[in-house]
This record gives C-alpha cells, structure tokens and sequence, in this order.
C-alpha cells in the first residue's frame, strides 16, 4: 500500500473544512458575508457579546482548521497513527450523520411539514451550504481514511479472497 492513496481524499476534506473554518474566523473578526445564514441566535450573539463571541468564533474557526488539516498532514507523512485515525474517523462519523441529518430535516422543514419555519434564510443557508458541507467534508476524510487503512499481509500461499460457498473451481 502507498501512503499517498488517501492524500487526494483528505485535501479535499481539508479544504471543505477550511471553507467551513475561513466563514467562522471572518465572523470572528466581525465580518457579515453569509452571517445572515447562519441564524438569529449568532447575530444576536454577536451583538450583545462582541467579545466573547469573537473569540468563540475563533476557537471554532481554528479548531476546524486543525481537525481538517491534520489528517492530510499525517497521511503526508506516512499516515495517522491509531489515536489519530480513531479520532478522525469519529470526526468524520459526526460529521457525516450531522451535515446529513440537518440537511434533511431542514428540507423537510422548508416544505412546511412542520409548520412555518421561523427564518428562513437561515434555514435555507443551512440545508444548501453549511450542513452538505460538512456532510462532503465528513465523505471526503472517510474516503481518505478508508484508502489509508492498512492492510495486514495475507500469509504466505493463501489467497485474500474468500471461496465462494457451493461454486468449485473445476
């Protein structure tokens, strides 16, 4: 197995997280782009807390930027190690069920199934960009984890393919 096999994989998953990570760090510094998607609660966070929402907002930002680079900077490197890869496949399962759920249930909730839905260019900015974004990102570090995985040897003389129950080889 080479190690650059999962590298392709886990650039793109960093580079889904660092967009991810980029709109939490300009909101940190007080930026507005997309804001308005993300809901009423942030701005008015923003608004009533500048501080301490700024430097949330950038503990988030740079925690994302770390979870989405370092799986690709230790497959350059010759791969994550075990706490690594199990850490980075729960990142990837969370993200994965979170970006999927979300954006499901904001779909359902944007037909009015559930009733009116209080804002909508938020929830419209969730089920189009911020939860299939984590969602690609979350697909994009499994594919890499998963062209990573390291593969014991077969013993020597046998085959890694199981025989086929009831079909002789003949």
């Amino acid at each position: 197995m080479t190690s650059h096999r999962p590298v392709p994989w886990l650039l793109v998953a960093a580079v889904l997280g660092s967009a991810h990570a980029a709109a939490s760090l300009h909101w940190a510094l007080g930026g507005d782009l997309l804001f308005t998607t993300v809901g009423e609660w942030a701005r008015s966070w923003r608004a009533d807390s500048p501080t301490a929402a700024g430097l949330a907002l950038g503990a988030i930002g740079v925690g994302k930027l770390v979870a989405a680079w370092v799986p690709w900077l230790a497959a350059r490197r010759g791969g994550p190690r075990h706490g690594l890869r199990i850490a980075a496949w729960l990142g990837a399962g969370g993200l994965v069920l979170y970006g999927l759920s979300s954006t499901l249930g904001g779909a359902v909730a944007l037909t009015g199934l559930l009733g009116p839905v209080e804002e909508p260019t938020a929830t419209w900015g969730h089920v189009l960009l911020w939860d299939p974004l984590f969602l690609g990102w979350g697909l994009a570090l499994a594919a890499g984890l998963w062209a990573g995985r390291r593969r014991r040897p077969a013993p020597e003389g046998t085959d890694r393919r199981p025989e086929r129950v009831g079909l002789s080889r003949g």
